[in-house]
C-alpha cells in the first residue's frame, strides 16, 4: 500500500483504483454509487453524506468534518496478500475527537466472504494456516466477544481496519459504517442488515438503521452503524461527471 495520494478528479478516480472495474463500475452497483454519493458531498461545509452526517451528530460525535477520505483503502493484514480494502476510509473530526472510520458500501449485494467458522476452514492445509494467523492478529484489533463464528469475515476485518488506522493515526475513535443504498422491498427481509444484526449481537450492542451503537477496544472508542441513502439522481451523476 503506497503512503502517497493524490485528489480525486471526480467518479473516474474512483474507478481507477477498483480491482475489477469492468465488473463493478457502473450504475446501481455500491462503488459507482459511493463514489457519487462522497463526490457529491464533498461539497458541503461537512463533506460528508448527509445521512453519515446525522449519524455521527446524533450519536455522540457533534460537528463532524471530513478530513480526508481515501477511496478503496487498503489495510496489510498478515498470512497472506490480500489486504482489507474499504470501499472507503475517511478521518473525520469532531466534538469528541477524530475518528477513523471504514465504510463497506451495498446495493443489494451480499457481504463477501463466509461466516468466519466457514472462512477459517480454507482451501488447503497452507491456507487454514494462514487465514489463521491473520483472524489472530484481526482479533487483536476487535473487542472480546463470546464468538464471531457466526458472523461474515467481511464485516470484521473491515471493523478492525477501522481500529488499526485509528491506532497508526493516533485517533482516540474509530468507526465501522453499512452506507446501504437503494430501498428496501417491503415485506421482505433484508440479508445484509440480518448478518449486521449478528455482528452487533457478537459484541452485544443493539443494532438499528441510522444510529451508532458504540463499545471500546484498547482504549479507543469503537462505534459501529447502518445508514441507508438513496441511489445517484441523474442529476447527481451529471454534475460529478
Amino acid at each position: 500500500m503506497s503512503r502517497l495520494f493524490v485528489e480525486t478528479r471526480g467518479p473516474c478516480s474512483w474507478r481507477d483504483r477498483l480491482v475489477n472495474p469492468g465488473l463493478h463500475w457502473r450504475r446501481y452497483c455500491s462503488a459507482f454509487e459511493t463514489a457519487i454519493s462522497w463526490e457529491t458531498a464533498s461539497k458541503s461545509s461537512s463533506g460528508l453524506p448527509a445521512a453519515l452526517e446525522q449519524l455521527l451528530g446524533n450519536g455522540g460525535f457533534e460537528s463532524p468534518v471530513l478530513l480526508l477520505a481515501v477511496a478503496e483503502h487498503q489495510v496489510e493484514l498478515p498470512g497472506g496478500r490480500a489486504a482489507s480494502q474499504s470501499d472507503v476510509w475517511a478521518m473525520i473530526n469532531t466534538a469528541a475527537g477524530v475518528v477513523s472510520m471504514t465504510v463497506e458500501a451495498k446495493v443489494r449485494e451480499a457481504f463477501g466472504d463466509e461466516h468466519l467458522e466457514t472462512w477459517l476452514i480454507g482451501t488447503s492445509e497452507q491456507s487454514a494456516i494462514n487465514r489463521k494467523a491473520r483472524w489472530e492478529y484481526i482479533r487483536t484489533h476487535l473487542p472480546v466477544a463470546d464468538s464471531y463464528l457466526r458472523v461474515r469475515y467481511q464485516i470484521l476485518h473491515r471493523c478492525a481496519a477501522a481500529v488499526i488506522e485509528a491506532k497508526r493515526m493516533g485517533c482516540p475513535n474509530a468507526a465501522f459504517v453499512v452506507q446501504a443504498f437503494d430501498k428496501r422491498d417491503e415485506g421482505k427481509s433484508d440479508i445484509n442488515f440480518t448478518e449486521y444484526e449478528a455482528f452487533c449481537a457478537a459484541l452485544k450492542l443493539p443494532a438499528s438503521r441510522g444510529s451508532l451503537s458504540t463499545t471500546s477496544i484498547d482504549g479507543i472508542s469503537l462505534s459501529v452503524g447502518w445508514i441507508d441513502c438513496p441511489v445517484a439522481t441523474d442529476a447527481e451523476v451529471a454534475a460529478c461527471a
